[in-house]
């Protein structure tokens, strides 16, 4: 079942917040893993994907490309 991105930060004690939930998919990457990339994006409503990849990736980031191209093979599968 998924979620609005402010109940998954609370769920995973994250905060409050969807941008906490967003930045602990990009820190997933960081940490080298991508499989919990996948599995966090696909816990998200589609209007918080949405959002996650329009207003809160930047491509100019390294780390944001690659979660950007995840998340988006996520979608196209």
């Amino acid at each position: 079942m998924r979620s609005n991105a402010e109940t998954l930060a609370k769920d995973y004690e994250l905060g409050k917040t969807k941008e906490d939930y967003y930045q602990y998919i990009v820190d997933s990457l960081i940490n080298g893993n991508r499989y919990q990339v996948r599995r966090l994006f696909n816990k998200m409503r589609k209007h918080y994907q949405k959002d996650f990849l329009i207003n809160f990736i930047d491509v100019r980031n390294g780390f944001h490309k690659s979660v950007l191209n995840i998340c988006i093979d996520e979608l196209t599968d």
